[in-house]
């Protein structure tokens, strides 16, 4: 009377019936994902979001002036920091204050004698 309703499973069973899950699984997840992409580009065609076009008018000339000089300020400002930094590293480095020390000019130079002689030091300090 038991043993009608027990049913034995399977090792073979078991991995068939988590394969299928898997990949069930797997199929709405990506289903999903699917109909979420063409709900934002019908939203994106539905609110009439396109390029801008390019009109030269006045008005946008002067805008354009004020943003170049916003950001030829910007860049000012961002020089002024990086002598500052420069200036914080040679001091610390030097294991003295910044008080006496003034940088003048810098010069940007390759990227690839910081790159060799960091992974010097990384070296050097591991061996």
């Amino acid at each position: 009377m038991g043993n009608d309703l027990k049913t034995v499973w399977s090792t073979k069973d078991l991995i068939m019936g988590g394969l299928a899950y898997t990949v069930m699984g797997i199929l709405i997840v990506f289903l999903i994902l699917i109909i979420i992409m063409a709900v934002i580009k019908a939203m994106a065609v539905i609110s009439g979001e396109r390029k801008p076009k390019k009109q030269n008018s006045p008005a946008q000339a002067d805008t354009q002036s004020e943003v170049k000089m916003e950001a030829s300020e910007e860049k000012k400002q961002d020089e002024g920091e990086l002598i500052a930094v420069i200036t914080a590293a040679i001091a610390s480095m030097m294991g003295q204050t910044t008080s006496g020390l003034v940088v003048r000019s810098y010069k940007k130079i390759d990227g690839d004698a910081w790159n060799k002689a960091g992974r010097m030091d990384v070296l050097d300090n591991r061996l």
